[in-house]
């Protein structure tokens, strides 16, 4: 499945976007002295490509989101939160077929001034060029701004009916977002693993089979930004046309695999709300918790398993 024509056009002819458009958005952030402005428009323009290439169309339409139970009538979900179900309709938009990875969002780090994530000692392992970014929500939302600044395309993060819809492949009634609409380790789904054995790193994009909409991870074992602001009993009074989720709120929704590396985990309806800039313990070896002090990750960084994609919606 490969963009639609007029999307094409627009990307394609934002790829001659000249230099100073490379750093747009960015005039209170200098460049690293370590990169050339050359070298990084050089990259700014591979990357433009590459998000061309990743863009897969999804017409709009109407489903019931949320989970729908099986066929005793017993929900999948133990948690509240996926229900009731209820319609949606949307409006078409391309999503990107790939998690943003490192290497993705160093070229955008690096293009803005800012620092790079994740380098701390903690998870510098983990960090690899094709890995998913562990960003924050303002972080994500940063990045497909930014791609929005230089290609004038809507770019944003998905919400959360969007992310839904897409891992549905339309809306169809699956309960996982792999080829089959199951899970089989190691096959389409990471490799199982115990909690005797040391965690393995999360696996590079694409290394399983996409699913029919052909949207590569979303069922594994990382979690997803989203646009929406999470509220557990929203689904009650939901709009049927493109919702975005609450006004206000304090977590943000994050789709995916939210529960942890079981299979039920990742199931396409699961929702879970995290505080869109992660905090972390600065002295997490202190015995004496009234001493420990909590502050947020560093500049974007967050948890490396809090991924994230961008779509570009449509304009009516």
């Amino acid at each position: 499945m490969k963009p639609g024509p007029m999307i094409l056009q627009l990307v394609a002819a934002c790829l001659a976007c000249s230099s100073h458009a490379a750093t747009a958005g960015a005039e209170a952030a200098p460049l690293p002295q370590s990169a050339s402005t050359a070298s990084i428009d050089a990259r700014v323009q591979a990357l433009l490509a590459k998000v061309k290439q990743s863009l897969r169309p999804l017409k709009g339409g109407t489903f019931d989101m949320g989970d729908w139970g099986n066929e005793s009538g017993q929900y999948y979900d133990i948690d509240p939160y996926s229900r009731p179900l209820h319609k949606v309709t949307l409006d078409g938009f391309s999503m990107m077929a790939y998690k943003v990875t490192y290497d993705d969002f160093d070229v955008f780090t690096d293009a803005i001034g800012n620092e790079r994530i994740d380098m701390d000692a903690l998870k510098i392992d983990d960090r690899a060029p094709r890995r998913p970014a562990g960003v924050s929500w303002y972080g994500a939302k940063a990045y497909c701004q930014w791609l929005g600044k230089l290609t004038h395309l809507a770019f944003d993060l998905p919400t959360e009916a969007q992310w839904e819809y897409a891992a549905r492949s339309g809306g169809r009634r699956v309960l996982f977002a792999t080829d089959n609409g199951k899970i089989e380790r190691p096959r389409n789904f990471p490799k199982e693993w115990t909690d005797e054995e040391k965690e393995p790193p999360l696996p590079d994009v694409g290394s399983y089979p996409p699913n029919p909409a052909g949207l590569y991870g979303m069922s594994e074992n990382t979690h997803e930004w989203v646009q929406d602001w999470f509220d557990e009993g929203f689904y009650k009074i939901s709009p049927l046309k493109n919702p975005s989720g609450p006004a206000i709120g304090t977590k943000k929704v994050m789709r995916g695999s939210v529960g942890g590396k079981a299979e039920i985990a990742a199931m396409v309806f699961m929702r879970t709300g995290k505080i869109p800039q992660p905090m972390e313990t600065t002295y997490p070896n202190e015995v004496d918790w009234s001493k420990r002090v909590m502050v947020p990750f560093p500049g974007y960084s967050s948890y490396i398993d809090s991924n994230f994609r961008c779509v570009i919606n449509e304009k009516n």
